[in-house]
């Protein structure tokens, strides 16, 4: 018998670097907030421009997700991972020398390509090198990779841009890709993926076909999705907001949202907690919308202190952390087969970023529209109700999976 027909225990080593990689592609998302004003006036953008600045990384994801993922299935995850980071190197690179708008946007394009082949392939590796016991906290800690590099960039980046330009910042953000891509090489060398992984056919439309046609992975996409409209806009749009409602600097205005993801980084693990403890995951992406939505109606409202609004803002954290690690521990139940764990990743994916890549000019064009931030209540509590329904209508769906065994 193989050695890779089972593997019996988890490859924390693997599992821990894999994760790094997931906080590294994250701080490309996060780097952009505190710069973005400076960004904005250096090339002459408004906010709507703006808004997709922020939100171009999540193009690729939203397009070209379940492509990823399948290649993933295909090729084999670790290849993908590192060819992931090395163009996460090289669109962070090209944005440092942009000069006008739309070089930038064709820059954060390139680190979208990276940012999607991490994502997509962070999830599959992590499936693959942990044991059953293991794989539902292992991908708990996988989802809160987004709060924590988001955070931690959010921080560092304000604290950068105190004595640097932003550019100076892009080319420190290459660097540090480029010195975790080597350990990833090194740590992963001698992984143990899976027997099958790259073993069935290269038929990609088939692959794709199978795993659309399950109504519980596009569920927990639509969810994951709507999560990720609110979540990503809150945070691409806090500092700005802050700058411009109450005049903070770019510390402060950084390190609030930075509390936010902190906390969502708890709902990561809280969510993971519970699944292991038998928790259903459609209770949780239920409850995660529905929190979201309540606590947003607190961030906004022009008539409540400031104390109470920051107190909605971390509870805001911990519902929404819920939703993805539900939802990304749900490709292991909705997975056709572990051939397929890639392609159901890329599905999820392709589902967040969706609400990435909209979200954010979305809030931006409620602004410019209305004159006023407090305007754009409607436009997420909507989207939480929208969220809430994903997640009631996959409790049938949840009952029905007969999950594989790896």
């Amino acid at each position: 018998m193989s050695q890779t027909k089972k593997i019996p225990r988890t490859q924390w080593p693997v599992m821990w670097v894999v994760f790094g990689a997931g906080i590294i592609a994250a701080m490309h998302l996060g780097k952009l907030p505190p710069a973005l004003p400076e960004i904005r006036a250096d090339l002459q953008v408004n906010l709507v421009i703006g808004g997709w600045i922020a939100s171009m990384i999540s193009l690729t994801g939203f397009t070209l997700g379940l492509i990823a993922g399948t290649l993933a299935d295909k090729l084999g995850q670790r290849r993908v991972l590192i060819t992931g980071l090395l163009v996460l190197c090289v669109g962070t690179t090209l944005g440092a020398v942009a000069t006008t708008g739309s070089l930038m946007l064709f820059s954060r394009f390139v680190e979208g390509l990276g940012f999607t082949a991490v994502t997509v392939t962070g999830v599959g590796m992590i499936t693959h090198v942990t044991s059953p016991r293991d794989r539902k906290w292992a991908l708990g800690i996988w989802s809160s990779y987004l709060p924590l590099g988001f955070s931690g960039i959010l921080v560092g980046a304000a604290i950068v841009l105190q004595n640097y330009d932003w550019q100076f910042l892009w080319i420190l953000s290459a660097g540090l890709t480029l010195t975790w891509t080597l350990i990833v090489v090194l740590v992963t060398k001698n992984w143990i993926p899976q027997t099958n992984e790259g073993a069935e056919s290269w038929s990609l439309i088939r692959s794709v076909i199978e795993c659309v046609s399950v109504p519980g992975t596009i569920l927990a996409a639509g969810c994951f999705g709507l999560y990720a409209a609110q979540h990503v806009s809150i945070m691409a749009w806090l500092p700005t907001y802050l700058t411009e409602e109450y005049g903070y600097s770019n510390l402060p205005a950084a390190a609030i949202p930075a509390i936010v993801l902190l906390f969502n980084a708890g709902g990561n693990w809280l969510s993971a907690l519970w699944m292991g403890r038998g928790v259903k995951i459609w209770v949780l992406l239920t409850i995660g919308a529905i929190g979201m939505g309540c606590t947003q109606i607190g961030i906004f409202s022009a008539n409540i202190p400031d104390v109470m609004r920051l107190v909605c803002a971390m509870l805001y954290g911990i519902f929404g952390g819920m939703i993805p690690a539900a939802a990304l521990a749900s490709v292991s139940i909705y997975a056709p087969s572990p051939a397929h764990i890639g392609t159901t990743s890329g599905v999820i994916v392709m589902g967040t970023n969706t609400g990435m890549l909209f979200g954010p000019p979305a809030i931006g064009a409620v602004r410019m529209a209305t004159g006023n931030w407090n305007d754009v209540i409607w436009l997420v509590t909507t989207l939480a109700i929208l969220g809430a329904l994903c997640g009631l209508a996959s409790r049938t769906t949840e009952r029905r999976a007969r999950p594989y065994k790896i």
